[in-house]
């Protein structure tokens, strides 16, 4: 992820070609990502510095992890996007799209079999009410 976000950052400061959106855009994108990784960070705490190999012993279902189970992915992709609109770049929109989404989807779901191996029925009970990404929207 961090060489995604690192080549993103390359591609944006160098591609000649722009989308016609303002920078603001790009910075709100980037502001609000980057509070819910702040937010993220005060309930994984010493998880995060994981792999995706679970380094807690108990399954965190609180605060941003009430609404889908990988809002810490959901802030990466916020914040690289973010940089692709701030830069105005087609190249890096589309390699965001492309490959940096689909890398950290990848790495989400290898964290959910792990976290179904290690928490059991406990994470398939919260799996089950919980979004994937995006929080999940039931009708009554």
């Amino acid at each position: 992820m961090v060489l995604s976000f690192t080549v993103n950052m390359v591609i944006g400061l160098f591609d000649p070609f722009e989308v016609p959106v303002p920078k603001e855009v790009g910075l709100f994108v980037l502001i609000c990502g980057s509070l819910l990784f702040i937010y993220v960070l005060f309930y994984l705490r010493s998880g995060f510095f994981g792999e995706t190999e679970p380094r807690l012993d108990s399954l965190i279902t609180e605060g941003p992890y009430r609404f889908c189970r990988h809002p810490q992915y959901l802030s990466f992709i916020m914040m690289i996007f973010g940089f692709d609109l701030m830069f105005r770049s087609i190249i890096a929109i589309v390699f965001t799209l492309a490959l940096s989404i689909p890398s950290v989807v990848y790495r989400g779901k290898v964290e959910d079999r792990l976290l179904r191996k290690r928490f059991g029925e406990e994470w398939e009970s919260y799996a089950e009410k919980v979004g994937f990404l995006f929080p999940k929207f039931r009708g009554k």
